[in-house]
């Protein structure tokens, strides 16, 4: 199983790769759209705000976009990026994905890899392969011929998986429209919710995430990890503390971009994550660029480093909003990112939930960097 999750995050994180290779400075800012009677000659690759793909492409697409809809034909592998990502047409070959909001809603010619904050595939949509998900809800309505390997937060199973679903959440949910072909074997804490009118041709075995992290972690190695977890949060409150003291506004500001612009910061975190070691390699190779490596170097770090600040205040800003709790930004702060932390230290949700973090985080601060310097240019002028 771990085997097969490195291999889905190697898989992805070269589509995004690709992509990151075709961006334009100003690529984001255009609408790209191929008309329902239109048809291209692949490979096709285009990067804008607002993708829509409705005609026909003969050949790979490789997209990246704020929002991208695919309605139309791809005789080839799509691979794609996005703040929200809806495939409602038909892909001949495999399908790889990465998204804030990821539906998959047709007919895909072979497998599906998706990772996003949300990954569902719709009542409509027909997989002749196997599907591997990444995210904090996953839901599957349609049809998956092949084997189903799923790791996140939520997973609801209501349509046909023709081979085996393997899962590592924290809640299962089996429907009474579920068909599972094969068997089902989950980790979780908790017992899945299995409807009596579901239909299971195999066997359905669950492995106690507690249980399984005992055969893995002995007693000195769970000391070890709560203990770094403790320091981590200890040091992350300190700096965060000091930083609502010294820049309140830019840190608040930060963390509401998270939850005013959720998808679109996603979005273009998932772009940025991969396209600075690009950036950094080509100055790297151009030698005179090297200065300039070495500072997008230590930005690319610090911005990952410091993106659980940004949303620990966004989760403690939610916590108090719903407790009716007076607002104090040291306290929301303290206790958004001792939850966030806590969220971290969960084997199956830990990973989900940093990835979903340093892409909003670095979303939410490019944005307001971008803003920035758009009103110094003004300014300048």
């Amino acid at each position: 199983m771990v085997k097969k999750l490195k291999k889905k995050i190697l898989s992805t994180f070269l589509i995004l790769i690709v992509l990151s290779l075709v961006l334009k400075s100003d690529a984001l800012a255009k609408d790209i759209t191929v008309a329902k009677d239109e048809v291209v000659q692949g490979p096709y690759i285009q990067t804008g705000n607002n993708i829509t793909i409705s005609g026909t492409i003969n050949g790979d697409a490789y997209l990246a976009g704020g929002t991208a809809t695919i309605d139309g034909v791809i005789n080839g592998d799509l691979i794609i990026a996005g703040g929200a990502v809806t495939i409602k047409g038909e892909v001949t070959n495999d399908v790889r994905a990465g998204g804030g909001m990821v539906t998959i809603d047709g007919k895909v010619g072979r497998n599906v890899t998706a990772i996003g904050g949300t990954v569902t595939l719709g009542s409509d949509a027909d997989v002749d392969g196997g599907v591997i998900a990444l995210g904090g809800t996953l839901a599957h309505l349609g049809n998956i011929d092949g084997d189903v390997l799923a790791y996140g937060n939520r997973l609801t199973l209501a349509g046909r998986v023709g081979g085996n679903t393997t899962a590592n959440v924290q809640t299962v949910s089996v429907t009474k429209t579920a068909l599972l072909d094969g068997g089902l074997n989950y980790t979780s804490d908790q017992e899945a919710s299995v409807s009596a009118e579901a239909k299971i041709s195999g066997p359905v075995r669950r492995t106690p995430t507690g249980k399984a992290l005992t055969q893995v972690v002995p007693q000195t190695g769970r000391r070890v990890v709560f203990g770094f977890n403790l320091l981590s949060y200890l040091s992350m409150l300190l700096l965060g503390l000091v930083l609502l003291r010294l820049v309140p506004r830019q840190v608040i500001a930060v963390s509401q971009l998270i939850g005013e612009q959720p998808w679109r910061g996603l979005g273009l975190g998932l772009l940025a994550m991969v396209l600075a070691p690009i950036l950094v390699i080509i100055l790297v190779v151009s030698i005179i660029g090297m200065p300039l490596a070495v500072i997008l170097v230590g930005l690319y770090v610090l911005m990952i480093a410091t993106s659980s600040l940004f949303t620990g205040l966004f989760v403690g800003q939610k916590v108090f909003d719903l407790m009716n709790l007076k607002e104090n930004r040291y306290a929301m702060f303290a206790v958004g990112l001792l939850l966030l932390q806590l969220l971290l230290s969960i084997t199956t949700v830990g990973m989900v939930v940093r990835f979903l973090s340093v892409l909003a985080a670095s979303g939410a601060m490019l944005t307001l960097g971008r803003e920035a310097l758009a009103r110094l240019g003004v300014k300048a002028k």
